[in-house]
Formats: structure tokens, C-alpha cells, sequence
């Protein structure tokens, strides 16, 4: 922002600017630099965007890797290029179009870990993978594997098709606004916690494969992250940048795959691939890297037509239900850590039937899990003092850029394993730490508290793992009833979900005990928040009766109050 100039006094007496290089309004009546309907200079939209796209990088970058073994698309590097590159590029629309038109929030939408769990129960009904294809496989051999692949993930795809139809519906015909009131933070808290702990054996087992190396990679995150994150590298004028706050796990593994890369060319690694360690070497995958193409653009349909079964879509929609509370939360958080009015409930509503459509696109497009709100850069919002929509949108391109880029895609798929581990170990802690935090706005201490989180948590757990070790335990005499009680009770998420939610609800607690004395608000107009209208046609819309009564529109007057979740914004404003 231009200073007034030409007092040489009051310019040496300024202080020096952190994190986002450029000057801070005193002026306002919130504590960001930039607002969510201002734009910055292009060098602080280039580095806020890198700088986002960081933070979701691992993220965006983990949830293919987990499916990549259930779906057997382990055997064939290319094709985990691929699941990457339709991950990356789909993560880019759908931010476009959630800060464009759904909520208008500077939220990034990014593939969800809840639908990871869903679906290895899906791909467990399947049965092992083939063999892994050897140097010499023969072409009958890789096409086979890859018809094998392609006939899983097109049954992800199928499922979450059908159950994003049911969050298109729940968010652009307002019934969302309906349901909050009954998800108390216990429930949310219960989920978030369920969804980590069942994932924690996968990041183990890629981190078992080089456990030096996996931590040395940690080592390296949690030094930058929460040791050095104080330190900021000086700039010109007077202006700094917090290097240690922005790119913690971009810069542990860059330094860990140099490590790797000199002890592969020095041969510390062995080569010999059943002989352990080998798997950390940076030449396993060279060839695939090679063989790729520079340009590649995802399509629908790039798998085949998609498939649907009912334990599918079962599993789907439970994580359909378990993203929209996160959503919701989400974008309270992010209005108030970005200085915006409190979401109005046509742009809770519109954002709702956006992450539906995103769902939608995964499904034509097969990326393998659905897209919600991402936590992580709300939290980013928070620290560089910048929520300007202008910073999410150069992201996003970010994002399709990377999609499009074969090589980049192939060299993601091609990192050593017990690095993609690191980062699986970081990324499901942050997960599982969301969920304590919610906790913080309970009275934990009471025995009915104490009671139901134990209930829930031992159910999520429980049952599950009582069906791992009984398989044969389920028999209806329907395949397909048993499938569907197959997926529905190995959910941790769910049931431990349910478990809480039906707990919290029926057992009696006051609303100070459940951490829900939260309250409701008279519904905003569009002149009280006009950050959430939408960018063209407000003349007409503001002229037509009518859409008054369309829950998606912002005139939408037809709820008078909706609930909040202030336990979980509050909870995300102090990550």
C-alpha cells in the first residue's frame, strides 16, 4: 500500500514488515493487511500463492499415494502420474470455482483424507492386487494389471458420483443450515481423530522402508516448522520474509531427496530391490520419468465409464456427511480469521452445492477421493495477514498448471517412498491434531464427557477392527447386504460419528458442558456482507422477487437464524 510520502522521518520510524512484504493499514478494523475484496501488489499474490500451493502440496500430493496400493495402481508408475496430475488439476477448478462463485471464501478445495478410508474398504471386497509386474513383463501382463486398476478406481469413481448428487442437493436446497444444530464439537472432534488413527499403519509402513531416512525428513519439518519459524530472512527496505513459517515441508524434502540423491549416486543404498533401504534410492522410478510426456491433460471418462456399487455409495456418503461438517466450520473460520462478516446461509448454502459439484468432477474425472475446504490454508490466511480472494485464484492456476505438466506429476509419483512417508506422518498429525482442538471447547473433565468421547472412539475402533479379524462374521445370506454392513461398520469415521452425535444428543448435558452455547444470529442481508455476493449480475438479482427464495441466492431471505460453529473456527484460528 503507498505511504504519504514525503516525510523522511515518518518512513524511518516505520517497523519492519513480516511475512508478507508488504505495509499493514492501522487504520482497519481487523488485523489483515489485505481483505478478502482487496489486491495486492502481483509480487505478494506470486508469493501468497506459492506459498498456499505449498501448504496444500502435501496434502494434495498424500491422498493419491493412499490409493494408489488399494487401487493397485502401485504396480504401474504412470498411472500414479496420472491419479496425481487429475488430483492437482481438479484441485485448481474446484478453488476456482468455490472463491468465485460458492462461498467466496479464499478457501482452497483439496482432495479430503475422509474419503480414503471409504475406499480401501471398497477395495478390500476385491480381494488382493495381481503380482507386481517384474522388468520383463509382457504387454498381456501390464494391460491386464491396469484393466484390473481401472475397474476399481471406476467403482470409487461411480460411488461418489451418486453421493455427491446427495450434497448438491443438501447444500443449494439449504438443508444443511437444518442439520448443524445437532453436530456438537465432541462429534466433530470424534471424527477428525478417527479419520487419523486408522492411517497411522500406512505412513508407518512407507516410513518402514528407510526409517533414517523418513526421519531425518522429520527431523527436518519440525525444525523448521517450530524451531526456526521465528527466524525470518532479511529483504530489502526494511521488509523480511518468514522462509522457516512458509515452506517447512517443501524444504525438508528438497534437503532430504539431495541427501538421497547422494547416497544413491555414491551406491550407500543397496541396489538390490528385496534388500532393505532400497526403496529410498532416486533412480528406482528414472524411466518413468523419461518415458513421460511433458503435457498431459486430465479428462472424464480418462478411466472408463464409472461404476457404482451400494456399499460404495454407502461408504461415500458417510464421508460426504463427515466433509460437510468440516466445510461449515471452515468457513466460519476462515471469515473470521479474514476480517469478513460471519458467512450469511445462502453463502454457506451455495459453498455446500459447489463442494458438491467438486465431488461430481472427481467422480467424472477419477481422481479417487472428493474435494473439501482445506484447514491448512486458513491457517496460512491467519499467519501472512493476507485474505485476498486475488492470492487463492493465483493458487489455484498453480495447481492446473501442475496437473497438466506430466513431468512434474512424474516426478511427484517418483519420490522415495520413505519421503512420501515423512510427509503422510506430518499430514495425518495435523488431521488428528484439528480434532484435539476441538475438545479445548468442551468441558472434557466431566464424566459424561469423558464417557461419550470413550464410547465413541472405542466404537470407531472397535468394530472395525473386530471385522478385520472376523471375516467370515457378517453373513445375511445377501452378498450385497453383506458388502454394504461390510463398508458401513469398517468406518471408524462413521461409526465412532454416530456414536458420538447420538451420545451427545440424547445424553442429558448443558449446553456450557457440550460446547454449544454458541447461540444464533439474525441471517446477514446482502448490504451487511457483500463480499459474499456474487461477482456479476447483483443488479438483476437484487430485481428479481423471486430468488428470494432460492436458498443458493444472495438475497436469499427464507432462513431467519443459523447455527454456527464457533468451536471449530476458533479451534482452526489457533493452529
Amino acid at each position: 500500500m503507498a505511504k504519504n510520502g514525503n516525510s523522511k522521518a515518518s518512513e524511518q520510524s516505520d517497523p519492519p514488515v513480516t511475512i508478507s512484504l508488504v505495509e499493514r493499514d492501522e487504520g482497519r478494523s481487523h488485523d489483515m493487511i489485505y481483505g478478502i475484496e482487496e489486491r495486492p501488489p502481483w509480487t505478494s499474490i506470486v508469493l501468497m500463492g506459492v506459498q498456499h500451493f505449498s501448504v496444500s502440496f502435501s496434502g494434495m500430493l498424500t491422498m493419491p499415494l493412499l490409493l494408489a496400493g488399494p487401487m493397485c495402481f502401485h504396480l504401474d508408475r504412470d498411472l500414479i502420474s496420472q491419479l496425481i496430475a487429475t488430483s492437482f488439476f481438479l484441485c485448481g477448478i474446484t478453488t476456482l470455482l468455490q472463491t468465485g462463485l460458492g462461498s467466496r471464501l479464499p478457501i482452497v478445495q483439496g482432495a479430503s483424507m475422509t474419503f480414503v478410508l471409504p475406499a480401501i474398504v471398497m477395495m478390500n471386497l476385491r480381494g488382493p492386487c495381481p503380482t507386481p509386474l517384474t522388468a520383463n513383463a509382457t504387454e498381456e501382463e501390464i494391460q491386464y494389471v491396469r484393466e484390473v486398476a481401472f475397474e476399481r478406481i471406476r467403482e470409487i469413481q461411480g460411488s461418489l458420483c451418486l453421493a455427491s448428487l446427495v450434497q448438491l442437493v443438501v447444500g443449494f436446497s439449504g438443508i444443511v443450515g437444518l442439520l448443524l444444530p445437532f453436530i456438537g464439537p465432541i462429534t466433530i472432534a470424534t471424527e477428525l481423530i478417527l479419520i487419523a488413527i486408522p492411517l497411522i499403519p500406512i505412513a508407518s509402513d512407507a516410513c518402514g522402508t528407510n526409517w533414517g531416512i523418513s526421519c531425518i525428513c522429520i527431523f527436518f519439518v519440525v525444525l523448521f516448522s517450530q524451531f526456526l519459524d521465528k527466524y525470518d530472512i532479511p529483504c530489502p527496505k526494511k521488509k523480511k520474509f518468514a522462509l522457516f513459517t512458509f515452506f517447512p515441508i517443501l524444504l525438508a524434502v528438497g534437503i532430504t531427496w539431495v541427501l538421497c540423491l547422494v547416497l544413491t549416486i555414491t551406491n550407500v543404498f543397496p541396489e538390490d530391490p528385496s534388500e532393505y533401504g532400497y526403496k529410498a534410492r532416486t533412480d528406482v522410478y528414472t524411466q518413468a520419468i523419461k518415458d513421460s510426456v511433458w503435457i498431459r491433460i486430465p479428462y472424464p471418462g480418462q478411466w472408463g465409464f464409472p461404476t457404482a456399487s451400494a456399499s460404495g455409495f454407502i461408504g461415500m456418503l458417510a464421508a460426504i456427511i463427515s466433509g460437510i461438517v468440516e466445510s461449515v466450520g471452515d468457513y466460519h473460520a476462515c471469515a473470521l480469521i479474514g476480517g469478513a462478516p460471519r458467512p450469511p446461509v445462502h453463502a454457506i448454502n451455495r459453498g455446500i452445492g459447489f463442494e458438491g459439484l467438486g465431488c461430481l468432477a472427481a467422480g467424472l474425472w477419477g481422481s479417487g477421493a472428493g474435494y473439501t475446504s482445506y484447514s491448512n490454508n486458513i491457517a496460512t490466511i491467519g499467519l501472512t495477514k493476507i485474505a485476498s480472494r486475488a492470492v487463492i485464484y493465483f493458487s489455484a492456476i498453480l495447481f492446473i498448471i501442475s496437473g497438466i505438466c506430466a513431468k512434474f506429476t512424474s516426478f511427484c509419483a517418483a519420490l522415495p517412498e520413505p519421503i512420501i512417508g515423512a510427509m503422510m506422518a506430518t499430514t495425518f498429525g495435523m488431521v488428528a491434531s484439528i480434532g484435539f482442538a476441538n475438545l479445548s471447547y468442551v468441558k472434557v473433565n466431566t464424566s459424561r464427557n469423558l464417557f461419550i468421547l470413550g464410547m465413541a472412539v472405542f466404537a470407531g475402533i472397535g468394530v472395525p477392527d473386530y471385522l478385520i479379524k472376523n471375516p467370515d462374521a457378517l453373513n445375511t445370506g445377501s452378498d450385497v447386504l453383506d458388502q454394504v454392513l461390510e463398508v458401513t461398520l469398517g468406518s471408524s469415521m462413521l461409526i465412532g460419528g454416530i456414536t458420538a452425535c447420538l451420545l451427545d444428543n440424547f445424553v442429558r448435558g448443558t449446553p456450557e458442558e457440550r460446547g454449544i452455547n454458541w447461540g444464533t444470529e439474525e441471517n446477514q442481508t446482502t448490504e451487511d456482507s457483500p463480499c459474499y455476493n456474487l461477482p456479476f449480475g447483483m443488479a438483476w438479482i437484487n430485481g428479481v422477487p423471486f430468488l428470494r427464495r432460492l436458498p443458493f441466492s444472495p438475497t436469499f431471505t427464507g432462513f431467519k437464524k443459523i447455527s454456527s460453529l464457533p468451536c471449530r473456527r476458533q479451534a482452526l484460528s489457533r493452529i
